[in-house]
């Protein structure tokens, strides 16, 4: 790869939960709030960053709405340690009783604060009075999210998208999809010895897939549930048998 790998990550339902009653609203923001712990503890904790590497391994997140881009530091050969970490994340947020989307492609990234006015360039911590108010500010910008974005809304379901021109990279031993074959990462049947590692050194939670399909499937049956779509797109793309009914 030319560019470094970028991972867009999101809570499925999100809007859906917050906007349903008070109670749905706060198991939203726990949602939000997990992904985000489970991030940080995946950086923090099995990718910090060290000196006998050159601090290469390390990454870099930043949240947009309710999700986050989760990037490399540099290029690396193929999107293995991106699919490795993403199947950690969602394997744990299923356990934990969320649904994530994921999508990984790869692209620039850079700091464009000095594209902005003076006064949120020279604003401190991502912060800006306006007034007695305040106006908080993104300094990063690159293909790496504007693709990783799009490729993210090209399905449905809490999948697990890969760029094609990834694809065609490879696909660390392992890795399942579904047939007919398609760029989704089946993220519950895959044997990724990577992503076990991950999630032990994270204390992120795993599951078998029988197990990961039944939280799905519990996922599916409470108010409000997905939509039949978002339901057979997901259990279509992953090793759990047959496909349970929604409502539209």
């Amino acid at each position: 790869m030319n560019d470094r790998w970028a991972i867009s990550i999101d809570i499925e339902g999100f809007s859906k939960h917050y906007e349903h009653n008070e109670e749905r609203k706060t198991y939203a923001i726990l949602a939000l709030g997990e992904l985000m712990n489970s991030v940080f503890l995946v950086g923090s904790r099995c990718f910090p960053g060290t000196p006998e590497k050159n601090f290469s391994e390390r990454l870099f997140a930043h949240q947009y709405g309710d999700g986050f881009l989760v990037c490399s530091d540099f290029p690396e050969p193929d999107a293995s340690r991106a699919i490795a970490i993403t199947v950690a994340i969602m394997r744990h947020m299923t356990m934990r009783g969320y649904a994530t989307k994921a999508a990984i492609s790869a692209g620039d990234l850079s700091d464009i604060r000095g594209c902005y006015p003076k006064p949120m360039r020279d604003a401190q911590d991502e912060r800006l009075d306006i007034g007695m108010g305040l106006m908080t500010i993104i300094s990063v910008m690159g293909t790496a999210l504007t693709k990783a974005h799009k490729l993210a809304t090209t399905k449905k379901g809490a999948v697990l998208i890969l760029d094609k021109q990834l694809v065609e990279i490879g696909l660390p031993v392992g890795t399942k999809t579904r047939d007919p074959p398609s760029n989704c990462i089946d993220w519950v049947s895959s044997d990724l010895p990577l992503a076990d590692e991950i999630a032990r050194k994270s204390q992120l939670r795993t599951a078998s897939a029988k197990d990961l399909c039944e939280k799905l499937r519990a996922y599916c049956a409470i108010q409000p549930t997905p939509p039949a779509s978002w339901i057979e797109a997901t259990f279509a793309n992953v090793g759990c048998g047959g496909v349970i009914k929604g409502s539209e």
